[in-house]
């Protein structure tokens, strides 16, 4: 089969497009022909060696996808050959889904709504569940709640933009510029703060009448936690799931006690492959309901997975798609 390997660590030019031997499943696996497998900024951590994985080069890379089932191996019974199902959780201590087909366990393939394309249903993988892990899991968003999206053009933003509007929540989004103002505007946004151009903590209290937001959810965290604790109301929350440019982030400590602020970290590992594919399945469905759709921006052949790397690494809007 076909697939996209690294040899080495380094940049986009160390992914490389070549023969390899086809997987077969063990007991407790299934062997899925990819349809579609989503690029993810987790893989470009992987290929430049800033996410160890127990398992070294040559591998091949990719974390989410969606196929059908080819083959099943023995102990299996939620899934059978012909199913169509999307996963995600590849890429670590297995190969990934850069490939034509990929092996998984069991507890990762999650059926794929009526209605929803392979395409569509890869690009739930990663970005979906984690938005849902930070505001319900660790948020505990409730209904009527404002919720400010630091950073909501992004995969994960813009996941949690429509997962929180379709939880209850009053939405606010931060972004960049016009055309990621459109997007957010679309999938749901009450209220869309321009970044470049406006005080995000002096706009979110006005837009609030000076209470804050009740829930914020941070992707840019060692940009933004300083801002957050300013604008977050009192016995509000900040969940942070993206680290930003910097490992290390400046909380002002006088403001978040005076608040009683709550500071909340997350790792959707903690989930666990079955904790992961529950949610995915809810999500899921949610998207075959209308409540929720991925965006997609580039679909390009499974060979262009360097210069899928190269789109991901620039200004771009939606999910990129490598098509086996």
């Amino acid at each position: 089969m076909k697939a996209v390997r690294i040899h080495e660590y380094g940049g986009p030019e160390v992914l490389v497009y070549e023969e390899v031997p086809k997987p077969e499943p063990k007991a407790g696996q299934i062997l899925v022909r990819v349809e579609a497998a989503t690029v993810n900024p987790m893989d470009v951590s992987v290929r430049e060696n800033r996410f160890p994985t127990p398992k070294q080069p040559p591998k091949i890379i990719g974390s989410d996808g969606a196929g059908v089932v080819e083959t099943v191996g023995a102990e299996i019974s939620g899934v059978k050959p012909g199913d169509a199902v999307f996963f995600s959780g590849l890429g670590v201590g297995s190969e990934g889904s850069y490939a034509e087909y990929v092996v998984l366990a069991e507890a990762q393939a999650v059926p794929i709504p009526p209605g929803l394309s392979f395409v569509e249903a890869a690009a739930l993988g990663m970005v979906f569940p984690a938005a849902y892990y930070g505001l319900v899991r660790r948020g505990a968003v409730q209904a009527g709640e404002t919720v400010l999206v630091q950073g909501a053009a992004g995969g994960v933003g813009s996941a949690s933009v429509q997962l929180a509007k379709a939880l209850g929540a009053r939405v606010f989004a931060t972004v960049s510029g016009a055309a990621e103002a459109d997007l957010v505007r679309s999938l749901g946004a009450d209220e869309v703060i321009d970044y470049t151009t406006e005080d995000v903590v002096a706009r979110s209290l006005e837009l609030t009448g000076g209470k804050g937001i009740d829930l914020v959810h941070e992707l840019v965290v060692s940009v933004n936690l300083p801002a957050d604790v300013r604008l977050v109301a009192t016995g509000g929350r900040i969940v942070c799931t993206g680290q930003g440019p910097s490992p290390e982030a400046m909380v002002p400590i006088g403001e978040a006690l005076s608040k009683d602020a709550t500071l909340l970290f997350m790792n959707l590992n903690n989930a666990k492959r079955a904790g992961v594919a529950a949610i995915a399945a809810e999500i899921a469905q949610m998207a075959a309901d209308g409540k929720v759709r991925p965006v997609i921006g580039e679909s390009l052949a499974l060979a262009e997975a360097r210069r899928a790397h190269e789109l991901l690494a620039g200004p771009h809007l939606g999910k990129i798609v490598l098509l086996p």
